[in-house]
């Protein structure tokens, strides 16, 4: 399991099941959203060939979908459920729309309360799909889109898209026409970090150290060698990628306790 990003992973499955032409021009939709699956906790692999833990399962539906679907082994998702879920959502990343944690009650944040570092003024109750609902994120959601489509669309299983007694708890008030289950509660979640990733490169940039990892995903798609000492131009570069991401989006950053100042963008650090 990967030390950051799929260290509360997900996993998603899209495959598009054709109909025939004469019954349906467009095809159906089935999306498969799994929380807390690492990259080989299943027969399918998501690398170049199969690993040994690939080997240790036998998941052959999953097999199925891949091969008549499609399978994507370059996307990430954050650690905790529910920004992953906005994201999917709303198609913005959770530093542009500011949900960083699970959703729970309205207005109180499940962060836990860190020793070093004081959480920003994130969205803690998640998505809307109206405006003028506090710390939330406002935009037309995914499900919304596609009923206006002509699409019957679904939701079955765990949600977690808002905050209890805001709008987008309910799956229905975000496109969905039918909801099989409904709401749910994650973990803490909080571990204060940020990434990026440019071809083969990721950077992991630790806001409470100032420290920042380097990996080279061809041959470490495991995230186990920091190679950040041996590539710093590297190092450098996606740095300051991150960093003007980060502020042209307005990413609320934590500060410290100590000192009241807000931690420094990554290419502010050394």
């Amino acid at each position: 399991m990967k030390k950051y990003i799929l260290a509360g992973s997900l996993f998603i499955f899209l495959t598009a099941l054709h109909c025939h032409a004469q019954q349906m021009k467009r095809p159906n939709i089935i999306l498969f959203l799994v929380d807390d699956m690492g990259w080989q906790d299943c027969s399918v692999p998501f690398w170049t060939k199969p690993t040994e833990w690939n080997k240790r399962y036998h998941t052959p539906n999953m097999e199925r979908l891949a091969a008549e679907g499609m399978k994507f082994t370059n996307a990430y998702a954050t650690p905790v459920c529910s920004p992953s879920r906005v994201s999917l959502m709303t198609g913005m990343n959770a530093a542009h729309h500011k949900v960083t944690n699970w959703t729970l009650r309205k207005d109180q944040s499940v962060d836990y309360k860190d020793s070093m570092l004081l959480s920003p003024d994130w969205n803690i109750n998640g998505m809307s799909p109206v405006p003028g609902i506090e710390h939330t994120v406002y935009a037309t959601p995914l499900p919304l889109l596609l009923k206006e489509a002509g699409y019957y669309t679904i939701h079955c299983g765990k949600a977690h898209f808002g905050a209890m007694e805001t709008p987008a708890s309910d799956p229905l008030n975000i496109g969905f026409m039918l909801n099989i289950a409904g709401h749910a509660a994650g973990g803490p979640g909080i571990n204060y970090r940020a990434a990026i990733r440019k071809a083969n490169w990721k950077l992991v940039y630790n806001m409470k150290t100032g420290t920042k990892e380097l990996y080279d995903l061809a041959a470490d798609i495991g995230e186990m060698k920091d190679v950040s000492k041996q590539y710093p131009a590297v190092v450098k570069d996606l740095s300051s990628l991150l960093s003007n991401r980060l502020r042209n989006w307005q990413a609320p950053m934590p500060s410290f306790k100590a000192t009241g100042k807000q931690v420094p963008m990554p290419d502010e650090v050394k």
